[in-house]
């Protein structure tokens, strides 16, 4: 009992590699597009990593100023390690980022300082910044 092999028409093999050909394009579209979507998302958790990073860090450092307000003086674009500063931040401060510190002394009010910590990196070949401001009173706290 041998069973006859249905031949097809000439046009039909060269339908079915027109459709594979098709699928594969619009696969590689589709592929492409998902491609470009997740190396975007990847682009902003480096950046918010780097963000959170340096904004946990400038506030510990800020902490750090409140906590010992003996080490308020006028300066201007110090670094913290010069300051003696930053020994509490945990865990270390990434490679790359770079801290500045500029205290500013009021003249209105004698114990009064304005504290700026400017954090800068690099993603890529831009370079990204984060300020934190804030105010500070030297000394005693009974005014």
């Amino acid at each position: 009992m041998s069973r006859k092999i249905q031949r097809s028409r000439p046009g039909q093999e060269a339908m079915t590699l027109l459709e594979v050909l098709l699928a594969l394009a619009i696969f590689t579209i589709i592929s492409n597009v998902a491609l470009a979507i997740f190396s975007t998302t990847t682009i902003w958790i480096k950046h918010s990593r780097y963000e959170s990073t340096a904004t946990y860090y400038a506030a510990s450092l800020l902490e750090e100023l409140r906590e010992k307000p003996e080490k308020i003086k006028s300066v201007s674009l110090a670094e913290p390690e010069i300051l003696g500063l930053g020994e509490g931040y945990t865990p270390s401060i990434p490679p790359g980022i770079s801290a500045q510190i500029d205290m500013e002394k009021l003249d209105a009010l004698d114990r009064l300082y304005r504290i700026r910590v400017t954090l800068s990196w690099y993603e890529g070949e831009q370079k990204q910044k984060l300020c934190l401001l804030t105010m500070m009173r030297k000394g005693e706290s009974g005014l």
